[in-house]
């Protein structure tokens, strides 16, 4: 559902659920999921929500693991320092 949205744009639920292979009803609570974790919004337009990805929520969440990853590699970098001088 992310890819998808991230490559076409505002779609709406009919247009995601096309080639999907799951029901309507799936996307829409795919769809909900996402909009509480903030990494999807909807507009209305006419009788039509189209869905749209939100790119900064998940812009925190890179800069969040990275930050992680740098400590693992520091921590792991000590570990390495100290076994290579006790062996």
């Amino acid at each position: 559902m992310v890819d998808r949205l991230c490559g076409g744009g505002p779609q709406s639920i009919a247009k995601l659920t096309r080639g999907a292979g799951v029901t309507r009803q799936a996307v829409t609570k795919h769809l909900h999921v996402l909009e509480r974790a903030g990494l999807v919004h909807d507009t209305r337009h006419g009788r039509e929500s189209r869905w749209e990805f939100e790119p900064r929520r998940l812009e925190i969440v890179r800069k969040y693991l990275a930050a992680i990853s740098d400590r693992w590699d520091e921590r792991l970098l000590a570990l390495r320092r100290h076994v290579e001088k006790t062996i």
